[in-house]
C-alpha cells in the first residue's frame, strides 16, 4: 500500500497509544466483580508476568485468563463491557498524547494501521474515543460458545505480522511503532522500528532483531 511520496505506518496500541494494557483493564474489571475467579486467575497471571514477552508462555496464560474472566458472558454483554471500557480508557491520563498525534499525522502522510493483540471491539472503542476513528485496525477476535467467549484469533507475534499483510499493508516499507519484544516478527521485517517507551529488556531484544531502530520517549 505504499505509493510514491507516501509513508506506511504501523502502530501497536498497548504501551504506545496508551500506557495501559487494554485487555488487562477489561479483564480486571470483570474479575473484580467475581472474587472467586480472581483467585483462580492468580496462578496464570503470575506465570504471564514472569514470562518473556516474546515467548509462547505469556500469550497462552493470557488466553487462559481471558477465558476464565469472561466465562458465561453473551456477545451482547461482552460488547457492552468492551465499549464502556475502551471509552473509559480513552478518557484517562494514561493516553499517550504524542503517540495519538503522531498516528493522526501518519494518516495524512500515507497508509496507517493499528495492529494490536487486544480484542477488536475493545480496541476500536479506545481508538474512536481518542479521535482515531478513521484508522484501520487488526486485532484479536473472540468466538462465543455456550460457556462464554474465548480468543479465537490471538493477534500476537507472527500472527500480527500475518494480519498486517492480510490487511494489505507492506511492513517491509513501513515505520513500525512498538514498545514490546512480542513484536519482534514485525520489527524484523519493518523498514524502520521506533521503540516507544520500551523497557530495557524489550529494547535490547528489539535492537537485536530490527533492521533499523530508533528509541523515543513519548508522553
Amino acid at each position: 500500500m505504499t505509493h510514491t511520496g507516501t509513508t506506511t505506518s504501523i502502530f501497536d496500541l498497548d504501551g504506545v497509544l496508551t500506557r495501559e494494557d487494554t485487555m488487562a483493564s477489561l479483564v480486571s474489571t470483570r474479575l473484580a466483580a467475581r472474587p472467586h475467579r480472581l483467585v483462580a486467575a492468580t496462578a496464570p497471571f503470575l506465570l504471564a508476568l514472569a514470562a518473556p514477552p516474546d515467548g509462547a508462555l505469556r500469550p497462552a496464560m493470557n488466553r487462559a485468563i481471558v477465558a476464565l474472566a469472561l466465562r458465561g458472558m453473551t456477545r451482547g454483554e461482552y460488547e457492552e463491557l468492551a465499549a464502556t471500557t475502551g471509552q473509559t480508557m480513552a478518557d484517562r491520563a494514561t493516553v499517550v498524547g504524542q503517540a495519538v498525534a503522531r498516528c493522526k499525522l501518519a494518516r495524512l502522510q500515507g497508509p496507517t494501521i493499528v495492529a494490536t493483540a487486544s480484542e477488536a471491539t475493545l480496541a476500536r472503542a479506545f481508538l474512536d474515543g481518542v479521535g482515531l476513528d478513521d484508522i484501520p485496525l487488526v486485532a484479536s477476535q473472540l468466538e462465543f460458545a455456550p460457556r462464554g467467549p474465548r480468543l479465537s484469533t490471538h493477534n500476537v507475534g507472527e500472527a500480527k505480522l500475518t494480519a498486517v499483510r492480510a490487511a494489505g499493508f507492506a511492513p517491509e516499507d513501513a515505520l513500525f511503532y512498538t514498545d514490546s519484544a512480542s513484536d519482534i516478527p514485525l520489527a524484523r521485517v519493518a523498514r524502520q522500528t521506533v521503540a516507544v517507551n520500551a523497557d530495557r529488556r524489550s529494547m535490547k531484544k528489539l535492537a537485536n532483531a530490527a533492521r533499523d531502530i530508533t528509541q523515543e520517549c513519548w508522553h
